[in-house]
C-alpha cells in the first residue's frame, strides 16, 4: 500500500517534538488535530441502511486546515461558489512575491502581522494600478486574494496569488473593461507600487529591515487566464488543503520520505528528493499559519457583501441576469452521510459517539 502524507506525519512527529522545542501554539494545535483526526478521540457515528442493514461507523475528521485528510469538501464549495461569482471579462492570475531577505519577518511572534502587512501592500497596490485611467481605469474593482507559503520542495516561499477580473466601474459609475484580453496593466508599474507600498507599511510599524531590499527586483507576475474556470480550479487545489499531497510521496522507511516535485525552473521536470523524516515534518509544520490569520480575502465587487455592485457589473459585461423564483436545486444526501455500497440510498444515523474531550482540543505545553 502506498504510504499517504498522514501516516508520514504521525510516524516521524514524536521524533521532531523531542528535537525541536520551540513550536509555537498553532503548530501544537496542528499537531493534535492531525494526531488525532479520525480516531476515537474525535467521537464518531454509526450509520444503518435502512434497507439492507448495512452498517458503517466513521470517526469524525479534525477539520484543521493543516491536516492532509481534510478540506475536500470545503474545496469543492469553494470552486463552486467561485466559478458561480465571476463575471464575462478576462480574468488574470496576479502573483506577488517577496525577495528571500524579508522572510525573516514572518518568523516569530510578529508572524501575523507580517501577513496582513503583505496583504494589505499587495493589494492596495494592485487597486491603486487597476484604477490609474491610463489603465483599467476601474475605481471600484474586484479580487480574490489566496495565500501560499510553500514550493514544490515544502520550503518556505511565501506568495500571494490574485484573480483579477479585468472588469469593474469607473469614478463616474459606468462599466469599463480591458481593451486586451492579454494585457491587464505593466508589471513594471505594478512591481514598484507593490515596493512603495510594502515600505510605507514597514515604516508605520517602525519594522527595520536590510535596505538592500530595496535594490532588488521583487517578484510580480502577471498571467492571463480567459474565463478564469482554470485558475479557479487551480487555486482550489489549495485553499483548503495542505502543502503535499499523498501521490506525491514515493516511498517511507525507518528514517527517509521521498516524494516527488516539479522544478519549475526546468520546465516544470519531475524531480524526486529524499529528506529525513525530522525534516519532513519541520518543513510541513512550518505551513501551519498563525491563528486567526486569513489565508483567503476578497476585495472589491469580489467580497461576499458587495454581491449588488458584482450582479451590477456582471450584467453589463453580458452575464443573462435571472428574472423569477429561484430555480430549484437537485436534492443531495445531506453533507457526511454515507451512501450504502449495496443499494446507493443514503444510510441513516443511528447513534452518535461524542468525543473525548470539550471545548476544543487541549492545548499542549512545548517541550523542554
Amino acid at each position: 500500500m502506498a504510504a499517504k502524507v498522514i501516516d508520514v506525519l504521525r510516524r516521524f512527529l514524536p521524533d521532531h517534538q523531542r528535537g525541536h522545542s520551540v513550536l509555537h501554539e498553532a503548530q501544537h494545535r496542528a499537531i493534535w488535530a492531525i494526531t488525532h483526526c479520525r480516531t476515537a478521540t474525535m467521537g464518531g457515528h454509526l450509520h444503518v441502511c435502512a434497507d439492507c442493514g448495512e452498517r458503517e461507523f466513521s470517526f469524525h475528521s479534525c477539520n484543521h486546515r493543516s491536516c492532509p485528510l481534510c478540506g475536500r469538501s470545503a474545496t469543492a464549495e469553494w470552486v463552486e461558489r467561485e466559478l458561480n461569482k465571476r463575471v464575462n471579462a478576462p480574468y488574470f492570475m496576479v502573483t506577488f512575491t517577496l525577495p528571500q531577505e524579508l522572510r525573516e519577518l514572518f518568523f516569530g511572534r510578529q508572524a501575523k502581522e507580517a501577513f496582513d502587512l503583505f496583504f494589505a501592500a499587495s493589494s492596495r497596490a494592485l487597486a491603486n494600478t487597476l484604477a490609474a485611467p491610463k489603465w483599467l481605469g476601474a475605481q471600484r474593482c474586484g479580487f480574490t486574494g489566496v495565500l501560499h507559503t510553500w514550493n514544490q520542495r515544502l520550503l518556505f516561499h511565501p506568495h500571494i496569488h490574485y484573480l483579477v477580473p479585468g472588469a469593474g466601474l469607473d469614478e463616474s459609475g459606468r462599466y469599463v473593461r480591458v481593451k486586451n484580453e492579454n494585457f491587464l496593466v505593466p508589471v513594471s508599474v505594478l512591481n514598484k507600487a507593490f515596493r512603495s507600498q510594502f515600505r510605507q507599511h514597514l515604516d508605520s510599524l517602525g519594522w527595520q529591515v536590510d535596505p538592500i531590499v530595496w535594490t532588488k527586483a521583487w517578484g510580480v507576475h502577471i498571467q492571463p487566464f480567459g474565463t478564469g474556470a482554470s485558475a479557479i480550479k487551480y487555486l482550489g487545489a489549495y485553499v483548503c488543503r495542505t502543502a503535499i499531497g499523498d501521490s506525491r510521496i514515493v516511498s517511507v522507511d525507518d528514517s527517509r520520505v521521498t516524494f516527488r516535485w516539479k522544478d519549475r525552473s526546468q520546465g516544470g521536470r519531475v524531480r524526486i528528493d529524499a529528506i529525513p523524516g525530522t525534516e519532513f515534518v519541520k518543513r510541513y509544520l512550518r505551513h501551519v499559519l498563525p491563528k486567526g490569520l486569513r489565508a483567503i480575502r476578497y476585495f472589491g465587487f469580489c467580497h461576499p457583501t458587495a454581491k449588488k455592485t458584482r450582479e451590477r457589473i456582471a450584467f453589463h459585461s453580458g452575464v443573462p441576469l435571472h428574472i423569477g423564483p429561484p430555480e430549484v436545486a437537485t436534492e443531495k444526501a445531506p453533507l457526511g452521510v454515507p451512501i450504502c455500497s449495496c443499494c446507493e440510498q443514503p444510510m441513516k444515523q443511528v447513534a452518535r459517539f461524542r468525543p473525548q474531550w470539550s471545548r476544543g482540543p487541549p492545548a499542549l505545553p512545548c517541550a523542554s
